[in-house]
Parts: C-alpha cells; sequence; structure tokens
C-alpha cells in the first residue's frame, strides 16, 4: 500500500473522528435543551447531529472501507449452500418450530446440538483455508487456442492442522482456463503439486493474479471458495493457422531461381582457366583435352533464401475481426518460413525483426492503429495488410 493510499485514509478518518465529535455534542446539547423545555433549539440540534452522521455513513465509511484489506478475515469467503446443507437447514427449521410449540427441553437440547455442528461446521472450516499459499508456474509463451501445461503448488504452512478436501480452479475473472484439481489431503508443512492444461482465447499480454481454492469441508453443508494470490506471466502468440490455409505460392522458398552470377549452385555458370587454387572435383576434363590447358567450371549462384514480410497495422475500430485474422496469418508465415530454414526480415512502420520469436512476441502485443503508416521496405516478397481488399502479396523481387 503505497503512501497516498495510506495518507487517503488517515485523512478520511480524521474527518470522520471530526464530524462525529461535533455531532455527539450537538446531540448532548439536544438532550440538555430538551430537559430544560427549549423544543426549538433541541429538534434544531438533534437534526444537525443526525445529519452529519448520515454525512460520515454515506461520504467517509465506504470510502474507508474501500481501503481495509478484508483477505485477513478468516470468515470472509463466499459461501454457496449445497443440496445437503439445504437438507439440513430443513431439518433445524422443523426442529425450531416444534420446540417453540411444544416447550420440550429435550427439543431445545436437540436444537442447539444442530447449532452447534453449524457453528462447528464453520470453525472448521476457517481453520482449513487458514495458511495455504498457492505458487503457479506457466510458460513465458503459448499459443491462442492451443492447451499448455500449467503446474499449481499448493503450501500448507499450518504447523499442526491438515488440510483436507480442496479444489483447485480459475478465477471467475481470470482469462486463464483450467480444469480444476482435488487434492484430498495435505499433510502439515507440506505441499503438493498438480499439473494439468490451460488455454488462452486470444493472443496478448496475460497475467494470472488469482486462483480460486474451494471446499465441502467438513460437513459438505456449504461449498466455501477463496481466491489466493498467484503471480505468473505469460506472452500469448497469434493463432499459427495450418499450412493449406496459407497462399504461399507465389514466393520462392527453395531457392531454386538462379542469379546471373557466380556460387554454389547446380546449374554451369562458366568455363575458365585452372588456377591452383581451385578444387580438382571442378575440373572441366572434357575443355581440358580440347584445349590441352586445365580448365575449371562455375556454377551459378542460387537466389537467396530471404524473405522480407511487410506488415501494415493500419485498421479502423470496426475492423477488429480482420486484423486480429491479419495478425494470424503474419505470424504463421513467418513461422513456416524460418521453420523450413528461410531467412525472415519482418518489417512494420514501428519495428524490423529477424528471428520467430521477437517476430510472434511482436505480432502478440500489437494494436491496430488508424494513424500507422504503410511499411516501405526494399525487396518487400510479402504485404500484408488491410488498406486495400484484403491482404495480398507482393511481386516478388528478384
Amino acid at each position: 500500500m503505497n503512501r497516498a493510499v495510506i495518507s487517503g485514509m488517515w485523512k478520511n478518518f480524521i474527518s470522520s473522528i471530526g464530524l462525529l465529535a461535533i455531532a455527539m455534542m450537538a446531540a448532548l446539547y439536544s438532550s440538555s435543551a430538551g430537559r430544560s423545555g427549549r423544543v426549538a433549539p433541541a429538534a434544531v440540534s438533534a437534526f444537525l447531529a443526525l445529519g452529519i452522521a448520515i454525512w460520515v455513513g454515506v461520504k467517509f465509511v465506504p470510502r474507508m472501507a474501500s481501503s481495509v484489506d478484508w483477505e485477513w478475515l478468516p470468515f470472509l469467503s463466499h459461501y454457496r449452500v449445497t443440496r445437503e446443507g439445504w437438507m439440513y437447514f430443513g431439518a433445524v427449521a422443523v426442529v425450531v418450530f416444534a420446540a417453540i410449540n411444544t416447550a420440550n427441553n429435550l427439543l431445545y437440547m436437540v436444537l442447539s446440538a444442530l447449532l452447534a455442528v453449524l457453528a462447528l461446521s464453520g470453525f472448521l472450516s476457517a481453520v482449513n483455508f487458514r495458511f495455504i499459499r498457492a505458487v503457479v508456474r506457466i510458460p513465458t509463451h503459448c499459443y491462442a487456442g492451443e492447451p499448455f501445461p500449467i503446474s499449481i503448488q499448493i503450501h500448507n504452512e499450518k504447523r499442526a492442522f491438515p488440510t483436507f478436501s480442496i479444489s483447485l480452479g480459475s478465477a471467475e475473472d481470470s482469462p486463464f482456463r483450467f480444469s480444476k484439481f482435488y487434492l484430498p489431503l495435505i499433510r502439515p508443512l507440506d505441499r503438493m503439486i498438480q499439473t494439468g492444461q490451460a488455454m488462452l482465447p486470444k493472443r496478448g499480454r496475460y497475467r494470472l493474479s488469482s486462483v480460486k481454492v474451494s471446499s465441502r469441508y467438513p460437513f459438505g453443508f456449504f461449498s466455501k471458495g477463496r481466491n489466493y494470490e498467484a503471480e505468473a506471466e505469460c506472452i500469448c502468440y497469434p493463432e499459427i493457422l495450418p499450412a493449406e490455409q496459407l497462399n504461399l505460392s507465389g514466393v520462392d522458398l527453395q531457392g531454386s531461381n538462379e542469379r546471373f552470377e557466380r556460387g554454389f549452385g547446380q546449374d554451369l555458370y562458366m568455363i575458365r582457366d585452372y588456377v591452383p587454387s581451385d578444387s580438382a572435383r571442378h575440373v572441366h576434363w572434357k575443355a581440358s583435352a580440347k584445349t590441352s590447358m586445365l580448365k575449371t567450371r562455375e556454377y551459378a549462384a542460387e537466389a537467396s533464401r530471404r524473405i522480407v514480410i511487410a506488415f501494415d497495422r493500419f485498421g479502423h475500430p470496426g475492423d477488429i475481426e480482420q486484423f486480429e485474422r491479419l495478425v494470424s496469418e503474419a505470424a504463421s508465415v513467418a513461422y513456416y518460413l524460418i521453420r523450413d530454414g528461410v531467412e525472415v526480415r519482418f518489417v512494420t512502420d514501428e519495428w524490423e525483426g529477424g528471428d520467430i520469436e521477437s517476430i510472434l512476441e511482436y505480432l502478440a502485443l500489437t494494436q491496430v492503429s488508424s494513424s500507422a503508416q504503410p511499411p516501405q521496405p526494399e525487396n518487400a516478397a510479402l504485404s500484408l495488410s488491410l488498406r486495400g481488399s484484403g491482404p495480398r502479396e507482393a511481386s516478388r523481387s528478384r
């Protein structure tokens, strides 16, 4: 809690105490005036005291309550009455009705035992949830719509009491979704680890701040749940589309085109005189026999396996769905090309990179912008933009 919040709390507290002191003095004066027969001053003072009290209750009490950390209260949790609980309450209601109507001491004793069981249930449930700490481990990155592993450790920091029958799940306001884990018993000063799979629906940076722990212990009358802090962060990469949904037919991925210059290709470029630094494997024996001089072969260079991808962030707020599809296409193209050994240069109006991790991380966090300028890299082999009719493939540069 920072200093500004603490200062605000003290300010609200002192203001409310001062106003309540004024209200108390007004109330005392109203009482004294009433006893002495001064009706008008007594009424005015009473209304003033009541108005100040209402003002403090409406204005200052909610502010102070909002700054209080209520999680330390063991009984402050989310409760849901189970079917067994409703049956138990029905039995208690019947016993209450019978005890009042018959005045039977035995029924009052039974009612006391039933209410004691309810109190014991709340106490044991509170002890069961005390001193529990959750540690969550997730990968630093994942892909949208694809499951990834998640590991949850529950530490029971109680020295004498075990923790019974708890279920672990995602908090209601958490974007992470994973199946529930059930732990039947955690011994004192022990921990248990559960692993499973989680999923994120969309790209972006996500922070897992809490996990929900619920239990029906001890008697199953209530399902009690509390959120426990857990610090974990993950960058969700865009969805990788299937390769058959991408149109890469116009891009030379295999380096099969030759340039008219020396290189290490397969086609003959020229025959020249042999020099001592040349390899004997490249000697052209037929030409050497005809000219009575050693001749060597040179080969044409293959087209470089370099691809420049231009990605345009331009779009309007109504183009979010199309932009998300464009981001997935860009991520998929870069992923498949780099996987096949192609050197990729990814260019936008604000960023440039070449390795797959940095490209996917940029695409996971980039946002559509109506003021983005079109990227203008040299020799772009592929251009992805929403400015025209949709994504388009640029002519491949030689």
